[in-house]
């Protein structure tokens, strides 16, 4: 066993994004379902590795990097990242949440992060101080900007503060987690007891400040609403006015606020979800009651509370009656009777749930001394509703943008979406933030918005035995032994515990996909692993799809490919392994005036967002690849003009003029600048009149076009590339007797060094990078209408690096590839270096097959 790591916890500071590797370069990085499942990305595998490692530390960064609200999810979160983890459906799956809540207890209370500046001169106000409220405004923070958040209560936390009582949540814990934002964030100004419009709010302590919106609007450059659901929705039943029949919601603030009133003796409960949860254990506890029922319509295996908080009320003497729906209310001076009737589940509704239907004659009663409904949650907010910015008791919001429909105001969080998690609020914050940076950045159309997936590369070195350590659970004590003090129920790991647990984690970060090896290839063996011998159906269905034959990789109608054009093997034998060698040289020039470094054009970008742009032309300065387009893609990015045929007009900044020859073709007048070269670029369809045309014209290159048109966003995607117009441009230029004499790019599908050493063989000078610097720079392509698409996953810099790397490999590739054919110069490369392995290669290229 690994022996303890020895932790200083005085004055521990963690510095924010170090050591790890945001949105990983790795082709084949899959993140876990653990990190996929959890809304903003917690990186879990990771801090399990730092556990066993003994290093918390490290541990503690992982969890604190996306979650401003660690110590409260440690204990309260509910952990979506849990169900799906692999190990759930075999002994359980590893205890995320309990190991979350053993780093924050042993650092979180030391723990600070170092304080960023105010650096903007725009303001944001943010009303309401719940999960989405409090993520939205450190982000903010941390943005540069001013932040000023507006609560109505007197304390911040939204209904973590008001709606989790203390058994589950301790005080404690929470201002733990807000001090640490404070104290990281000195630029968020908090304003307590004060309300959006004119809310009487009861929690509040001394004066009420009242404040509309149009005010935050003037002292603000942006306004986030992030009012929460803080209501509680009614049954909607004849005599439900009866005081004895309260809200869960309601009842939960009243008790955070430290009252334990006397309790009838039983206690009705009516609803399943997390308040329903809550509030029937706080009754449990409370001097005077003895028995809690709750009351839900439909099943156990529809409850949608989490089943540790469900297993833990069953364990406190709580009843739990299904299939049972309230339908009337009627009250004496001495008791409650709640009138019910059966359910039975029938069809599934929009939210996939079977709705249940009451069952005729199937009447009965319920007495009680009180009613607690937790039957739904609701937003409120005068100001807003006379804006008509309120429909459903929520405030009206695009999802896409987080906009209302006032372009200075956002909304996040229940009060705009729904009652949700804890964890999904905070989702909200962060994703609220995003696009209100954007905006007061100037940015109309900011890039979509993704949860950013984080790898720390932890290396894999658990126990030997973690295959069969078991789940370890947290000490359970229930009411404990005073219940009105509101003990803690479980407590936390102990070192021992945390390492063991830690160990269990499959490490499903660590794995590395191959062609040969995939996730699918991993589901299948998990699936084989848990299937019980005797389950012969499931055997079967498995082998079958084991047993399934290949596609056939080269069926009749495989068009012509790069792919299937090979150096030949005699060839690459004169590789020779000598430091001394005179090394290959990739430099390329073009039209005796385009020095080169690498033998690559970018292509495609035009209608791509700033944002990538700029990081896309950051990673092309070092090596000084040129960019072909109808914009200029940054200052530093030497500009090859497209001229299309509607009579653009070329741009002194320019550095080269790329004339787009029409089909049918038709005689251009080029009109460029003083020694500003010119280049046509055009498809197989119109070679035969458009390159003589260049010729007699002293156009300095062409652009063979392999796609519908260079100019189109993303036209590799639009169909296979056409390597005939390589064939057709080279046979044309020697039936001429002009080989040699203009210098020729291609443009269409090159996804590669090898790729571009191939086209360089077949004759070209250089070739042009589109699709394959798309997705190095984080895009994604789009099957249904074959474009691609950015999202907010990469920043610039990493997108910088990215294009970086990809020129760097590229032209190391296509140097080994010269190299192993013997030559000092990629531009020595030669047709006879190549052979074609299909006939439809070898007629599109004019490379030969043999035999054929």
């Amino acid at each position: 066993m690994t022996t303890a790591i020895p932790i200083d916890e005085r004055n521990l500071q963690v510095e924010v994004g170090v050591d790890f590797v945001d949105d990983t370069p790795d082709a084949h990085f899959v993140p876990a379902p653990c990190q996929v499942a959890c809304p903003i990305g917690t990186d879990a595998p990771s801090y399990l590795a730092y556990i066993w490692d003994g290093d918390l530390e490290g541990a503690l960064e992982a969890i604190t990097a996306t979650n401003p609200l660690s110590s409260i999810c440690g204990r309260v979160c509910d952990a979506p990242c849990e169900p799906a983890c692999r190990r759930a459906d075999s002994d359980g799956p590893i205890a995320i949440r309990n190991l979350k809540r053993y780093v924050m207890d042993k650092l979180g209370a030391a723990f600070q992060m170092p304080p960023v500046p105010v650096t903007q001169m725009e303001t944001v106000a943010v009303v309401g101080s719940g999960p989405a409220g409090i993520t939205a405004a450190q982000d903010l923070a941390e943005a540069g900007y001013e932040v000023h958040l507006y609560e109505m209560t007197d304390r911040l936390g939204g209904m973590v503060i008001w709606g989790i009582p203390a058994f589950r949540l301790p005080p404690e814990v929470i201002r733990e987690d807000i001090q640490r934002i404070l104290t990281h964030c000195p630029g968020i100004k908090v304003h307590l007891n004060t309300a959006l419009g004119d809310h009487s709010e009861p929690f509040a302590s001394g004066t009420v400040t009242h404040v509309t919106l149009d005010e935050l609007k003037e002292r603000h450059d942006a306004v986030v609403l992030a009012i929460g659901s803080w209501w509680g929705k009614t049954l909607g039943i004849p005599g439900e006015n009866d005081p004895r029949i309260v809200d869960g919601v309601s009842y939960l603030r009243r008790i955070n606020t430290g009252e334990r009133p006397e309790t009838p003796e039983t206690v009705l409960v009516v609803g399943s979800g997390d308040v329903a949860m809550d509030a029937c254990r706080v009754a449990k506890r409370l001097p005077g009651c003895k028995n809690v029922k709750v009351l839900y319509r439909r099943g156990p295996d529809e409850i949608p509370a989490r089943q540790d908080e469900l297993r833990g009320a069953i364990a406190e003497d709580i009843e739990f009656v299904y299939y049972t729906q309230p339908v009337e209310v009627v009250a004496s001076d001495e008791s409650v009777t709640l009138r019910c009737v059966k359910t039975e589940l029938g069809e599934p509704e929009a939210d996939g749930r079977r709705r249940p239907i009451n069952v005729a004659g199937s009447e009965h009663e319920f007495t009680c001394g009180m009613v607690i409904t937790a039957v739904g949650q609701k937003g409120e907010c005068t100001d807003l509703d006379n804006r008509g910015m309120m429909r459903d008791d929520i405030v009206v919001t695009e999802w896409d943008n987080m906009r209302t429909d006032d372009p200075k105001v956002f909304a996040a969080g229940d009060g705009a979406f729904g009652p949700s998690t804890l964890v999904n609020s905070m989702f909200h914050g962060h994703r609220v933030a995003y696009y209100v940076t954007a905006f007061l950045q100037g940015h109309e159309n900011p890039l979509p918005y993704r949860t950013p997936y984080r790898t720390r590369r932890v290396p894999v070195s658990q126990d030997p035995e973690w295959e069969v350590f078991h789940r370890q659970e947290q000490d359970f004590h229930g009411l404990g032994k005073n219940p009105v003090e509101f003990p803690e129920i479980e407590s936390p790991y102990s070192f021992e515990a945390a390492r063991a647990e830690a160990a269990r984690c499959f490490r499903c970060d660590a794995e590395n996909g191959t062609a040969l090896y995939t996730v699918n290839n991993r589901e299948d063996i998990f699936n084989m692993a848990r299937t019980k011998p005797d389950d012969w159906k499931k055997m079967r269905r498995m082998l079958n799809k084991r047993l399934l034959p290949r596609d056939n990789p080269f069926p009749e109608q495989r068009p012509a490919t790069l792919d299937d054009i090979h150096f030949l093997p005699a060839n690459l034998s004169r590789l020779v392994i000598d430091p001394y060698r005179e090394a290959c040289k990739t430099h390329t020039k073009i039209a005796d005036c385009l020095a080169l470094e690498y033998p690559f054009f970018v292509a495609g970008f035009d209608a791509a967002h700033d944002e990538v742009c700029e990081g896309v032309a950051a990673g092309m300065v070092g090596p000084g690849c040129p960019y072909i387009g109808t914009r200029p893609l940054g200052t530093d990015v030497p500009w090859m003009q497209l001229i299309l045929p509607n009579g653009t007009l070329p741009h002194s900044r320019a550095d080269a003029l790329v004339y787009v020859a029409s089909d049918p073709f038709i005689p251009i007048t080029p009109a460029p600048e003083p020694a500003q070269p010119i280049g046509l670029a055009a498809t197989v369809s119109c070679l035969e009149q458009a390159i003589p045309f260049a010729l007699d014209n002293n156009f300095d290159f062409i652009v063979l076009d392999g796609t519908v048109g260079i100019h189109l966003p993303w036209a590799e995607l639009r169909r296979e590339a056409d390597l005939t117009v390589l064939r057709e441009a080279i046979s044309i230029l020697r039936r001429l007797k002009r080989e040699g004499d203009i210098d020729l790019i291609y443009y269409g599908g090159v996804r590669s060094g090898t790729d571009t050493a191939k086209v360089l063989a077949i004759g070209c000078n250089a070739v042009v990078f589109g699709v394959t610097l798309g997705i190095a720079a984080g895009g994604e392509i789009d099957d249904d209408d074959g474009m691609m698409y950015f999202s907010s996953n990469l920043a610039i810099a990493d997108r910088q690096e990215a294009v970086s790397n990809l020129l760097k490999a590229c032209n190391g590739e296509v140097s080994m590839m010269a190299r192993c054919t013997g030559k000092t110069n990629i531009h020595n490369l030669e047709p006879e270096d190549l052979r074609a392995i299909t006939i439809a290669t070898a007629t599109a290229t004019g490379i030969p097959l043999i035999g054929h």
